[in-house]
């Protein structure tokens, strides 16, 4: 490998990790309560549809024990801005780059 080659793949590879590092720092959940969440949402907008509102994440998050609040802005700089947004947006693999 070249070392043109070889130095645009180590670019490309710091770019990756600083935007999985800034993806996660940006996430108010750790992977399994993203994970947890995104599961519940899926079902509940399978069941009932999304009305692009965040009511079933707000529930979620009551129950948890959560502040909404805390969540709202986080999940949304991730591009979750309702239920189905944040179910497809803040997919756990794609936040915590696994």
């Amino acid at each position: 490998m070249s070392q043109d080659k070889a130095r645009r793949k180590q670019l490309r590879e710091a770019h990756k990790a600083a935007e999985r590092d800034r993806r996660i720092a940006l996430c108010p959940l750790t992977e399994q309560e993203l994970a947890d969440l995104v599961a519940d949402l899926e079902a509940a907008v399978e069941l009932h549809g999304c009305d692009h509102s965040t009511r079933f994440a707000e529930v979620w998050a009551a129950a948890h024990g959560r502040d909404w609040a805390d969540l709202d802005e986080g999940l949304a700089e991730l591009g979750g801005y309702c239920d189905c947004e944040i179910s497809v947006n803040c997919d756990p693999d794609t936040v915590f780059g696994r």
